[in-house]
C-alpha cells in the first residue's frame, strides 16, 4: 500500500491497549511513512473552570501524564525502525487534530470511530465525524476495540458524472480499496448505486411498458458508465467483485455492508458544494448515519478545511 508518507495517529493515552498504533506502525513501515502519535488534553468546560481555583495546574499534570505515556509508545514503535514522533495537544479533539494535520501536511489521520467514553449516540463519535467534515486529510476511522484488520473491503463509486471532482474520488477510492486488500490480504469489492428519481412520476403518468423501457436505458447507461471507468483500472463491470445495484444509495450501501460483512467502507466524503470545508454530501452524511464498519474517507486535493491555524 504505497500511498500515505505522513501518518498522524490520534489515540487515547488512558488506555492500556492500543491496537490502532500497532496497525499505523505497519502501514508507515509499508509505505517508508513517518509517524506521529497525538494524545489530546480536553479543555475544562467553563463551569469546571469556575468550580475548580487550580484548574490550569490539573490541566498541566493530565498532560505531563498523557506526554509520558505518549512517548513510551513512541519509543516502542521507534524500536521497530519506524520514523515516529509524539505530541500532546491542548483544546478541542477535533480542532486541534486538524490543527496539527495542516501544520505538519499529514496525508492520513487514523483514529478509532467512537471514544469509549464519548456521549454522541450511533457509531461514530462527534470527534469522528468532525474530522470527517473538516479535516483536509484522508480519515481512517477504525471500529471500536478491534485489530483494524479487515476481511471484506467495499469501495463506493459515483460513476454518473464526469465532473472533475467526482472522477478524482473514484479514482481514488478504487486505488485504495485494491492496494489495502493486497497489503492485507483480503477481499474488496467494488458498488455504484444507481436509480432513476423521476420513475413513480413518470409511472404515475405514462404506460408501465414505456417506463420498463426507460429504466432499462438508464441502467444500461450507468453500467456502460461504470465500464467504461473500470477499464481504466483493469478490470470492468463483469468481474465478480464489482456490483451494479438499484435503489436510494445509502440504504442500499448499508445494506451492502450488512449483508456481505464488510469491516471497511472506502468512499468519498465531499459534495461538490462541500469544498468550502465545512459539510459532506449529504448521500455521505445518510450512508454514515446507517452503517458499522470502519470507513476510510477520501477528500479531493483541493479541498480547504474551515479550521484555520492560530495566529
Amino acid at each position: 500500500m504505497k500511498r500515505f508518507q505522513k501518518i498522524l495517529v490520534a489515540t487515547d493515552t488512558r488506555y492500556d491497549h492500543h491496537p490502532i498504533v500497532e496497525e499505523a506502525a505497519e502501514i508507515a513501515r509499508s509505505n517508508r511513512a513517518t509517524l506521529k502519535l497525538v494524545d489530546v488534553v480536553r479543555e475544562f468546560s467553563w463551569m469546571s473552570r469556575q468550580v475548580t481555583e487550580d484548574h490550569e495546574h490539573l490541566s498541566d499534570l493530565v498532560a505531563a501524564e498523557k506526554t509520558a505515556k505518549i512517548d513510551a509508545l513512541a519509543r516502542a514503535v521507534r524500536d521497530k525502525g519506524i520514523d515516529v514522533d509524539s505530541k500532546v495537544l491542548r483544546g478541542k479533539p477535533s480542532v486541534e487534530i486538524i490543527r496539527e494535520v495542516i501544520k505538519g501536511e499529514h496525508d492520513l489521520v487514523m483514529a478509532v470511530a467512537k471514544g469509549r467514553n464519548s456521549k454522541r449516540d450511533g457509531f461514530f463519535g462527534q470527534t469522528a465525524l468532525r474530522l470527517l467534515r473538516q479535516c483536509p486529510s484522508a480519515v481512517w476511522l477504525v471500529a471500536p476495540d478491534t485489530t483494524p484488520r479487515f476481511k471484506h473491503i467495499l469501495g463506493c463509486v459515483d460513476t454518473a458524472s464526469d465532473h472533475p471532482l467526482d472522477v478524482e474520488l473514484n479514482d481514488k477510492v478504487l486505488e485504495l480499496a485494491q492496494s489495502i486488500s493486497r497489503y492485507q490480504d483480503s477481499r474488496f469489492s467494488i458498488i455504484h448505486v444507481w436509480n432513476m428519481d423521476d420513475e413513480k412520476i413518470l409511472r404515475a403518468r405514462m404506460p408501465e411498458e414505456q417506463v420498463d423501457e426507460f429504466v432499462e436505458n438508464e441502467r444500461r447507461h450507468r453500467e456502460e458508465r461504470l465500464d467504461a471507468f473500470l477499464k481504466q483500472h483493469d478490470t470492468d463491470c463483469h468481474a465478480d467483485n464489482i456490483h451494479l445495484v438499484r435503489g436510494e444509495t445509502a440504504r442500499t450501501i448499508a445494506s451492502f455492508v450488512s449483508d456481505h460483512d464488510i469491516d471497511l467502507l472506502v468512499m468519498g466524503t465531499v459534495g461538490r458544494s462541500g469544498l468550502s470545508g465545512w459539510f459532506m454530501g449529504n448521500t455521505a452524511e445518510r450512508i454514515l448515519s446507517g452503517i458499522k464498519c470502519s470507513v476510510l474517507a477520501i477528500k479531493p486535493y483541493n479541498f480547504k478545511s474551515s479550521v484555520k491555524l492560530q495566529g
